[in-house]
């Protein structure tokens, strides 16, 4: 019997629907969400601080991407 995924889904910029999963910065620790689809898709929650985030001055997410890949800004 296979699994059904039950994840959460958000919107993207041009208005597909995506399920996503929770990953974090590989140069901070600072959390945001992938489309399990098509991982360069991200939604980020703009300038927050992190509890896990490992640098005080943190600027990998200086504003929110919601929706977007990463080289588009």
């Amino acid at each position: 019997m296979s699994k059904v995924l039950n994840l959460p889904e958000r919107q993207d910029a041009e208005g597909s629907w995506h399920m996503v999963l929770k990953d974090v910065c590989g140069w901070c620790g600072c959390g945001y969400l992938v489309a399990e689809d098509d991982h360069d898709l991200v939604w980020e929650p703009g300038r927050h601080h992190d509890k896990h985030c490992s640098d005080d001055e943190c600027e990998c997410h200086t504003r929110a991407r919601v929706g977007r890949r990463h080289d588009e800004w």
